[in-house]
């Protein structure tokens, strides 16, 4: 059995920051397990065409390492997982990775403070802190259709996407209009003979502004790391101006249906198109977003919008509830990610050992979405209600890596087997949360995976960025945990007689 003091599962930015971290700390015997065979998470795995990040470029990158090479204002996928391989060589991550390794069970051991972390190659991993990375938007959700193995034609999850899929010259449907289509939509369209969109609900979608950055911008960067310090700078405080219109001004999200309403007007001359494309709930209730070719896309006499609801998939496709039947030689589902749901692709067992997914039900909770009761040591990123609204999920993943680095630092140095966050002080953390976004966009009224079944929120952040580094990035809040010393755990007995005889 290896032992380490952390263990961290995804190596994707969450994964490689927490790491980065960690050795700033001085604290070196960690690991990541990771199983794609590379580093790069997301990133790596997502490769649909069109794939790229709706966060500008300066922001969606650490802090403390920007990028003068990003090609894009939004940068593709493979620029993004370049990147994460050049912080992980750097920063000499590399060696704590373990590629192609799956996790299959992490279990907490009360009497030894530590976690058992159990991988797909049978070796046991025993860890004091366990660090979950895998990210919110990683694992493909598929579509409760009847019919979906009935297809005969090629089917492929853009969240999986097969490189071997032929498009050109081909009938090709696409499940979905949400921010997965939004990029597919306009790439295959290109290629494609015939393109239909499934379209269950219209998202509002405001224009990205991308633009191809010049080698004279990238040199004046090289050689001033300043300027683009500053460029990060204006662009997170001209993004952090978009969270009172979400939370307590909705009247200002007037002005994003306006830019929608203009840029579908510029493409689109047909009024009644123009209105299925047109939402009917609240600017910031569903994830708004981003694009500059979603609405021309459909401009195109190849690509044509269908708005009845699906009754089946058959066959040879489609057949929507009007009986129309629609036949195309491939299906591509844009219809987005699990999130949380179950908890992760694997169990997770605390105190008593009952699972996170058991304990945490149809609501999901956390700490400052880090830390919950009963899972001692353990560390979420980008846990329940980290999710921001308006900026980079960067900012509040600096933020948790600084935590877990400190956590770390100071239960090793520490007399304690285990820190356990208290369920009361949870509670208040959650219900403040939730009355805090009692009028929010979010709440307007839209269903959205950004909610819970009973209509609450474990996804959102309800405030500022800086608010939550402020609240988590140099504070434990050790006074919200029960610290749990040596001489307070009650060693287990001994089994007796036959069972003791079995167990030899």
């Amino acid at each position: 059995m290896g032992q380490v003091s952390v263990a961290i599962i995804g190596a994707g930015f969450g994964g490689i920051g927490a790491g980065i971290a960690l050795k700033r700390k001085g604290i070196e015997d960690f690991v990541i397990f990771e199983g794609e065979p590379g580093v790069g998470g997301s990133w790596r795995t997502n490769t649909y065409p069109g794939c790229a990040c709706d966060v500008p470029s300066h922001l969606y990158s650490y802090s403390f390492e920007p990028n003068p090479e990003w090609t894009r204002a939004f940068s593709p996928y493979d620029d993004i997982r370049k990147y994460i391989e050049h912080c992980s060589d750097k920063y000499d991550i590399n060696p704590h990775v373990r590629l192609n390794t799956r996790v299959q069970d992490a279990t907490f051991d009360e009497t030894k403070g530590a976690w058992r972390v159990t991988t797909d190659d049978g070796q046991v991993t025993e860890a004091r802190v366990l660090v979950q990375a895998t990210g919110a938007l990683s694992h493909p959700k598929y579509p409760d259709i009847e019919g979906m193995d009935d297809y005969e034609g090629v089917s492929v999850h853009a969240a999986r996407w097969d490189d071997s899929v032929e498009l050109e010259g081909k009938r090709v449907a696409v499940l979905g209009s949400g921010a997965t289509a939004i990029q597919v939509v306009p790439s295959v369209a290109k290629q494609v003979a015939d393109l239909k969109v499934f379209q269950r609900t219209p998202s509002w979608v405001l224009p990205k502004n991308d633009q191809v950055f010049t080698e004279a911008q990238k040199v004046r960067w090289r050689r001033s790391p300043w300027l683009q310090r500053f460029a990060r700078l204006l662009i997170y405080w001209t993004m952090e101006l978009a969270l009172p219109a979400l939370m307590w001004f909705p009247r200002l999200l007037r002005v994003g249906e306006r830019w929608h309403k203009r840029s579908l007007e510029a493409s689109i001359e047909d009024p009644e198109l123009r209105e299925k494309l047109t939402p009917k709930y609240k600017v910031g209730c569903k994830r708004t977003l981003l694009s500059d070719d979603w609405f021309a896309a459909f401009a195109r006499d190849n690509v044509h919008l269908i708005t009845e609801g699906i009754d089946r998939i058959t066959p040879k496709g489609i057949r929507t509830v009007d009986g129309t039947e629609h036949e195309f030689d491939v299906l591509i589902y844009a219809t987005g990610y699990e999130i949380m749901a179950p908890a992760f692709p694997f169990e997770i067992r605390g105190v008593g050992g009952r699972t996170l997914h058991e304990y945490w039900g149809e609501q999901p909770r956390a700490f400052f979405g880090l830390t919950v009761p009963s899972f001692p040591n353990l560390m979420l990123i980008m846990g329940p209600n980290t999710a921001p609204g308006h900026t980079s999920v960067l900012i509040y993943q600096e933020a948790q890596y600084d935590y877990i680095a400190n956590y770390t630092d100071r239960l090793l140095k520490g007399g304690e087997l285990y820190f356990d966050v208290r369920e009361d002080v949870v509670a208040r953390h959650w219900q403040g949360l939730q009355n805090r976004m009692r009028n929010s966009s979010w709440l307007s009224g839209c269903q959205s995976w950004y909610l819970n079944p009973d209509g609450s929120n474990s996804t959102m952040w309800p405030g500022f960025s800086w608010e939550y580094i402020l609240r988590v990035k140099n504070n434990l809040h050790l006074d919200a945990y029960d610290a749990v010393r040596p001489e307070d755990v009650r060693p287990r007995p001994e089994p007796a007689g036959d069972q003791a005889a079995a167990t030899a």
